[in-house]
């Protein structure tokens, strides 16, 4: 164990500044430390640069002392990732890469984009109000790395790759920069850093937060940053003045009214928790099949709402509709009716698992949103040689299907998809995600007519018997935008 004098030698240094990384140190020993890098600008540049080793590390798949690889890059025993060799072995060649990666013969960091297939978790309040900023052009409604979201309502639950857990309220503007880094120009943020995913950082417009292992908060506004800690410690470094680093542990809150001014360390409020961002919802109607026995629809009530046969004889038959190739029409009613100007979000979600690898039918097949006998929205099969999903809009003045409709071809082909469709009452505007609920970012978004009623979901299959589902919900949430 290392005296409260840090070391002079080179070796023993770096030694000091990884066990600081690693959450090693006790207090006092980290403060000595802390207030000579302080004083030394290049022991701190020193320090920061492992910082950024050790995440790049984690980053890429290297062992950690909790975690199995992800890559086959190198395998080292947890006991052994402590060593101070091993560990310095480790960092010399990631250092090694940055060098690589600063000379453009290896492509990879902190802020790269990472492997294909790698992307973030993200998922929104049911009544989120959001844009991407200049996104990347893909139309598969996942968020890329560096993707900027304006956020002008709700919330968004965000997991990264390393493992950190986040929740940003609105308004806010934020980007994901990195598998462990994120970026926040406004806004209210909680993180939740497990131990894999030190050095996670989170840049702000007048300082970078580093964390350390640990539970933290950070709010943006036009005059003010504050960046609070809940459990473990974190590090605020301040843009223009790198020799001033700000160690914060658990119950202190570090205030900064303008970037010029010194911050203000004072004890915190409260603890924040992530669960006051989440937005309360009513199911109005579900069905899960998967593990249901073969039996017909009319002898089985769903979870919540009530099912009504309109034409054939629908089944369920291996957890799931089953249509039998015939002209089938099934309606669920709502536990209880979206009525007019009840200021709500309507949304739908439901698994379809088609038995036919292309999804086509000779008639329309899909998913319906009803107003008694007057039909809303369909999100189904084109009726076409297409074999693509698409959603056509009546709106609330639909008399049959000789009416005129708006058709949005959604270019997804396959029978086995999820879908989520998103109504909001007040303005009439919907969008389609691909997933279960308000994940990413659309893949379609809209206008139709305002505050309609909605009162049912209905399953149609025309003869072909295409379209079958497992899983299916519709749930009611309050439109906090109408409030403002």
């Amino acid at each position: 164990m290392m005296n409260n004098t840090p070391p002079q030698d080179s070796p023993d240094m770096d030694r000091a500044l990884n066990l600081l990384i690693e959450g090693e140190l006790s207090a006092e020993q980290a403060a000595v430390l802390q207030e000579r890098m302080k004083a030394e600008p290049a022991l701190l540049k020193r320090y920061l640069a492992l910082v950024r080793i050790d995440s790049l590390l984690r980053d890429r798949g290297w062992k950690d002392a909790a975690n199995e690889p992800t890559a086959s890059i190198v395998s080292v025993p947890a006991s052994r990732w402590r060593s101070p060799i091993v560990r310095r072995t480790l960092l010399a060649a990631a250092a090694l890469a940055v060098l690589l990666l600063v000379a453009g013969l290896w492509q990879v960091g902190q802020n790269q984009p990472p492997a294909v297939g790698v992307v973030p978790s993200v998922k929104f309040s049911p009544t989120s109000v959001f844009e991407t900023v200049a996104p990347q052009s893909t139309d598969d409604g996942q968020l890329r790395f560096g993707d900027a979201v304006a956020m002008t309502d709700g919330s968004v639950s965000i997991r990264l790759p390393s493992g950190v857990e986040a929740v940003i309220k609105s308004p806010a503007r934020f980007s994901i920069t990195g598998q462990n880094s994120v970026q926040l120009d406004k806004g209210f943020a909680w993180f939740r850093v497990p131990p894999q995913a030190k050095g996670f950082s989170v840049e702000l417009p007048w300082m970078t937060v580093v964390d350390l292992g640990t539970v933290f908060t950070t709010q943006v506004e036009d005059q003010i940053h504050e960046v609070r800690v809940d459990q473990g410690r974190v590090e605020a470094r301040l843009k223009g003045a790198p020799s001033s680093v700000q160690s914060l542990t658990a119950g202190q809150m570090l205030v900064l009214r303008a970037p010029s001014d010194q911050p203000l360390v004072q004890s915190s409020a409260t603890p924040s928790t992530p669960n006051s961002l989440a937005d309360e919802g009513q199911v109005v109607f579900k069905e899960m099949l998967k593990h249901v026995p073969d039996q017909s629809f009319a002898d089985r009530p769903p979870l919540t709402g009530t099912w009504e046969v309109l034409r054939g004889v629908p089944m369920i038959r291996d957890g799931k509709f089953s249509a039998g190739s015939n002209f089938i029409h099934l309606m669920g009613r709502f536990a209880k009716p979206v009525e007019k100007d009840a200021q709500a979000v309507v949304i739908l979600s439901f698994k379809s698992v088609s038995p036919k690898s292309l999804f086509h039918s000779k008639g329309f097949a899909g998913v319906s949103l009803f107003d008694r006998n007057g039909e809303m929205f369909f999100l189904g099969d084109k009726g076409s040689d297409s074999y693509s999903w698409e959603l056509l809009t009546f709106g609330q003045k639909f008399r049959g299907p000789a009416e005129v409709r708006t058709a949005y071809n959604l270019s997804i082909q396959g029978s086995e998809e999820t879908f989520t469709l998103r109504y909001r009452q007040r303005t009439g505007e919907f969008d389609v995600f691909k997933g279960w609920g308000v994940e990413g970012l659309p893949i379609l978004k809209g206008r139709t007519d305002a505050n309609m009623r909605i009162d049912g979901v209905r399953i149609a299959n025309g003869e072909g018997g295409d379209f079958s589902f497992e899983n299916l919900q519709v749930t009611v949430v309050k439109d906090s935008g109408a409030e403002k």
